[in-house]
């Protein structure tokens, strides 16, 4: 075997194409030996194995940057493999978790019309605390902080809840009641006990679905509860609220929340 080869041999004996070779010259990943006068490039044998090892940790979805820092300074590939590992059992999980939903709302919309399949049931009373606000729904969660701030104790379980007013969809300028279930425990700062108040609400029958994932969401699954309850025949109470329950948030991994979100029926 020649001592150097030049980038089109590297190419061919690495199985890929010149272009490729020079683009991880670019990149100051996998750089020439020595470079001639007239712009023509080196490489030794060696550095056909030094392709293999980019072309493996690529294929494994390591980044360049990571691939360059180990080649310069040989880092620990163990190190850059444990890492990788944890990344790619997080894609499996969340892969894994968008095909069970995928799959749910297949099925539901061939058996029911829509991409949800509620529960009907009748709810109990509940007391909540809350504050008053309009505004736009993608600062819910900022709203919910808001009141959370408010309480000197919360509780054992501290699970917010927003009641809405009306039935029409206003993303930008909404009425809601900004809550948190009541529970033993709870107190409220001195300084807000006028603005944070407390109500019962009956929500007598509803239709009921759990939503995981992302709470950017829950505006879509709320018309396709809407679209159910139409699609088979429920009669929605005008005169009563909607209100969505924040049971679990985490949004650091959005497999594990969920939401539930409640319609009101006759």
């Amino acid at each position: 075997m020649k001592l150097t080869l030049t980038a089109g041999e590297l190419a061919k004996l690495s199985g890929t194409t010149k272009r490729t070779i020079l683009f991880y010259d670019q990149k100051g990943i996998l750089k020439p030996t020595n470079i001639a006068p007239n712009g023509y490039r080196s490489y030794e044998n060696k550095q056909i194995l030094e392709y293999q090892m980019i072309l493996l940790l690529t294929s494994l979805g390591v980044s360049l940057k990571d691939i360059q820092k180990y080649l310069s300074y040989n880092g620990s590939l163990d190190n850059l493999f444990e890492d990788k590992k944890e990344h790619i059992k997080k894609q499996i999980q969340w892969l894994s978790f968008n095909l069970t939903n995928l799959e749910t709302y297949m099925t539901n919309l061939k058996t029911n019309g829509s991409m949800v399949n509620p529960t009907k049931i009748t709810m109990k009373s509940f007391d909540y605390f809350f504050i008053e606000k309009i505004g736009p729904y993608a600062k819910i969660k900022d709203y919910c902080e808001e009141l959370a701030y408010m309480f000197s104790s919360k509780g054992k379980h501290f699970t917010t809840i927003t009641v809405f007013s009306g039935q029409n969809y206003e993303p930008v300028k909404s009425q809601m009641k900004i809550g948190a279930l009541a529970t033993p425990g709870m107190k409220i700062k001195k300084e807000y006990k006028t603005k944070v108040k407390k109500e019962t609400y009956h929500p007598g029958i509803v239709l009921t679905y759990t939503h995981h994932g992302s709470a950017n969401l829950l505006s879509l699954f709320w018309k396709e509860l809407e679209k159910y309850a139409k699609l088979h025949k429920h009669i929605i109470r005008s005169e009563a609220s909607d209100f969505e329950i924040y049971r679990k948030v985490n949004s650091r991994n959005l497999t594990k929340q969920y939401f539930e979100i409640y319609l009101p029926i006759e």
